[in-house]
């Protein structure tokens, strides 16, 4: 655990656990590095990097209301160079899948695979450009029902809830809704033919509204990506199904042991 000083302005909030291959873990609008609390077995196998991103949990935030996606990107990039890591494994989930594709679009150089939960490479959906219009107007207008509104659908027991609602309080509300506003707007479905590297996307079977999205990226990505229904499951993977989730990485990623 430890503050990455990316400027003068900026520190990011990071935990780094076990050797071997890094993945960076990168969380939606509103949570944190806590979403993957259950990703950190996967220590045992690799070098897990879990950032906050700017302006949540116990990152500094900069510049609010105008960052874009791309910044957020370059905060990654900035992170890794802080570690002295030359490349790693990108993995976002949901709405940080945004982040995720931002960075492998501006440093594919740097990108040894991506991972995907609940991607989405634009939002061209009713359904989720409804969800994204809702979290941009609690984050506007009542953060903290967002914070429980989140908490409650990314937790497995009453443990797990206090200690997201508690930590998630740290979040500042502007940089928030600029992250969703940011999201809702990103568009790299005209540059996924470009993508050379490994591609792992792992979707809920019961997700039905995140599956036209499963179906852009099969019509455009190389023939070599790897496409994953997890059986039963809706969209919170890495909390709700994190063994099937984790033992997926593990297929995907080589590891020492």
């Amino acid at each position: 655990m430890a503050l990455a000083g990316l400027t003068s302005e900026l520190q990011i909030y990071y935990e780094k656990l076990g050797t071997g291959a890094p993945i960076v873990f990168l969380h939606p609008p509103g949570m944190s590095h806590l979403v993957f609390k259950y990703q950190r077995e996967l220590a045992a196998y690799y070098q897990t990097i879990f950032p906050d991103c700017r302006g949540h949990g116990r990152s500094s935030t900069k510049d609010p209301e105008s960052f874009t996606i791309w910044d957020l990107a370059d905060d990654v990039a900035s992170l890794l160079d802080h570690l002295l890591l030359e490349e790693a494994y990108i993995c976002g989930y949901s709405a940080g899948g945004s982040v995720a594709q931002a960075f492998v679009q501006k440093y594919p150089h740097r990108t040894k695979g991506l991972i995907l939960s609940g991607g989405f490479s634009q939002v061209s959906t009713f359904a989720l450009k409804k969800q994204f219009q809702t979290g941009i107007r609690l984050a506007k207008n009542a953060p903290a029902l967002l914070n429980q509104i989140l908490v409650s659908t990314h937790s497995n027991s009453p443990e797990d809830r206090k200690e997201k609602l508690s930590y998630h309080k740290q979040t500042d509300p502007k940089t928030c809704q600029r992250f969703y506003q940011e999201s809702l707007s990103f568009q790299c479905t005209d540059h996924l033919k470009e993508w050379r590297f490994p591609l792992l996307f792992i979707y809920g079977e019961q997700a039905e509204y995140m599956h036209p999205y499963r179906r852009i990226y099969a019509r455009n990505v190389h023939a070599k990506a790897k496409f994953v229904l997890i059986n039963k499951a809706l969209h919170q993977l890495p909390i709700k199904h994190y063994a099937s989730f984790n033992a997926e990485i593990k297929k995907f990623i080589p590891c020492l042991t």
